[in-house]
């Protein structure tokens, strides 16, 4: 049986990343990313969709996010599928799918390092 798990995606951020730390010292960051779809109906109407896919990135590469990734930053996302499961505090199972990073690339053609982000996104997705 042919099994692959593999994911692509290329989109903006909707939020500036914050970095934060499993309790055994492990850097983490969760990056929320905007795809959006132009496409045009059969009545010949443009139309767009938003797609929000969430990502979390692990080690070394998470903290390079944080640090020089701001909203609406682009990015290119490689990486594959994960499903988290847990019970909420009612005891009710939860789920949810988002892309385990294996390798975020940065495309906005210049990021400045001392240049103060944004804590709230005001591009319109």
């Amino acid at each position: 049986m042919v099994s692959l798990n593999k994911v692509l995606i290329a989109g903006r951020l909707t939020r500036k990343p914050e970095l934060r730390k499993t309790p055994n010292g492990m850097s983490v960051t969760d990056l929320l990313i905007a795809l959006n779809r132009d496409f045009v109906n059969q009545a010949g109407e443009k139309h767009q969709e938003v797609c929000f896919v969430d990502v979390v990135v692990w080690g070394k590469q998470a903290e390079i996010c944080a640090d020089l990734l701001g909203c609406s930053s682009s990015v290119v996302v490689e990486g594959r599928l994960q499903l988290d499961l847990w019970y909420a505090k009612d005891g009710e199972k939860r789920s949810k799918l988002r892309v385990a990073a294996e390798r975020v690339q940065f495309v906005d053609k210049k990021v400045a390092v001392d240049q103060p982000q944004e804590a709230e996104c005001t591009t319109a997705f």
